[in-house]
């Protein structure tokens, strides 16, 4: 199993797990080259989820917005998936990103403190979605 792989069926379980816990309900599609990774369940509500394992480097997690197999890239849209749950290992966390939230459509960086030059403006603080279920369940 290729390790991008491996790490991928981390982030997969840990959320899941992180879900479970909280009481949603976990569906998994079927079969490979789906656009999200998994689809969650509580009072009536559903939301297509696609997972990210993403190491964080110089202060920021930095998630790709797309997937690629042997044939194509898959870009994400609002119109394919929900949420993006970010599995960070270091801080084994996980923050729930609204697609619908993020400015920047080929990447998206979280940053887990303040910046250096203490720039505030298009910084996206990790903090605002650690363990955010409520946005699951709207």
């Amino acid at each position: 199993m290729a390790i991008t792989k491996q790490k991928g069926d981390i982030a997969e379980a840990f959320v899941t797990y992180l879900l479970k816990q909280n009481g949603f309900n976990v569906l998994v599609p079927w079969g490979e080259d789906n656009r999200y990774d998994l689809v969650t369940e509580k009072n009536g509500v559903f939301k297509r989820i696609q997972v990210k394992y993403a190491t964080p480097k110089d202060g920021v997690v930095e998630v790709r917005m797309r997937s690629c197999n042997n044939y194509n890239i898959i870009r994400y849209s609002p119109k394919d998936i929900d949420i993006i749950a970010v599995y960070s290992p270091k801080q084994n966390k996980v923050y729930f990103v609204p697609l619908s939230g993020i400015r920047n459509r080929s990447t998206c960086k979280l940053r887990l403190g303040p910046t250096k030059n203490k720039q505030k403006k298009y910084v996206v603080m990790a903090s605002k979605y650690e363990s955010r279920f409520d946005l699951l369940e709207k």
